[in-house]
């Protein structure tokens, strides 16, 4: 098994070409490579639930009243908040595992990254946290990490947030505002129950650390890796995966 590290921290930020990126590796990742896809974004990725809700428009102006960009993600159904202090991450592979394996998979390879800094992470859903799942992560009831995954035939996109560092606090009262905005009740955001791996584990850590982490997870995991930071964007494939991006999120612009 190799390894395919796609770095785009530090590149100028293309939301777009992000997602657009993950799509293409589900459809052309192949049996012996695991792909990890590190990259950051400045805004609001918001899941497909959230433009489902019926007073969606005025949640929409609201965000853009707090100048926050926003982008409609390929996995996931909840907002989430992205900015300098929150690494996503994806891994792309071939499997026939089912959700819940997947779910178990992504989960063991952040344990086991992070095991430099700690041993006290939590599976399970924290309700009150932002875009809340079964497979969120958290410590001591705090959740720092969300989860979600892409199912492509037999090609999977397991994807993830993990707020580093910066005011968390912030990010929670933000999406909190978007909810209210609609007067949807059914997803109630809360600041006390969403943290950083700074502030819970209190060590000050910084993205490209944790990013790190995550690239040496990889290296033990496979034989040989090798990194890139982008794909060729002119190629036919990639193109097809661009428009894919580009129709899911003209829901934005209706």
């Amino acid at each position: 098994m190799k390894g395919l590290i796609i770095n785009e921290l530090g590149k100028p930020e293309n939301a777009m070409h992000s997602t657009a990126m993950d799509d293409y590796s589900v459809r052309t990742v192949d049996q012996e490579t695991l792909i990890l896809h590190l990259f950051q974004h400045e805004g609001v990725n918001m899941g497909l639930d959230d433009t489902k809700i019926p007073a969606f428009e005025k949640g929409l102006a609201y965000y853009h009243d707090h100048d926050a960009s926003v982008i409609v993600r390929n996995s996931g159904g909840r907002s989430i908040v992205s900015d300098s202090g929150v690494l996503n991450m994806s891994l792309v592979l071939k499997s026939n595992a089912n959700m819940y394996d997947n779910y178990r998979y992504l989960d063991q390879f952040i344990r086991d990254a992070l095991s430099p800094i700690t041993h006290v992470i939590d599976t399970g859903e924290i309700i009150g946290a932002y875009c809340p799942g079964n497979s969120d992560m958290s410590i001591n009831g705090r959740k720092f990490c969300g989860t979600a995954q892409r199912k492509r035939l037999d090609s999977v996109a397991l994807v993830c947030y993990i707020g580093v560092n910066g005011n968390q606090d912030q990010r929670s009262s933000l999406v909190q505002g978007f909810y209210e905005a609609m007067d949807y009740d059914d997803v109630v955001v809360h600041k006390d129950f969403m943290g950083t791996l700074s502030s819970l584990t209190g060590l000050t850590l910084t993205v490209p650390q944790v990013a790190q982490l995550m690239i040496d997870e990889l290296k033990r995991r496979t034989d040989s890796t090798y990194e890139i930071t982008g794909y060729d964007t002119t190629h036919d494939a990639f193109q097809t995966s661009m428009d894919m991006t580009h129709r899911q999120n003209r829901v934005l612009t209706k």
